[in-house]
């Protein structure tokens, strides 16, 4: 003998129905456009290239360190050359 469940119905949503059922995405010039770019001969290549150009390990990432200490020393390099230019301007008034 098959247990007794008990069933509780689900409660309407308060939801409009064309949010319920939404009508399908309509094609944009975008879309379009990038569907033309993508039937071009060579575009799969492109793009995957792209996308493993874009997963490379940045330099900063693999030397942060590095680039630390380089950024600061550009850093005081650019402020002394500004305190300079500053300090030269207005010591001729």
């Amino acid at each position: 003998m098959e247990p007794v469940r008990l069933h509780t119905p689900d409660p309407r949503p308060a939801l409009p129905d064309w949010m319920l059922d939404p009508p399908p995405a309509r094609r944009t010039l975008g879309d379009r456009v990038a569907g033309g770019l993508a039937a071009l001969p060579g575009a799969g290549w492109l793009r995957r290239r792209w996308w493993a150009w874009q997963q490379r390990q940045r330099l900063y990432q693999r030397f942060p360190n590095t680039v630390k200490i380089g950024a600061m020393l550009i850093s005081f390099v650019v402020i002394l050359a500004m305190v300079m230019f500053a300090y030269g301007l207005y010591s001729q008034a």
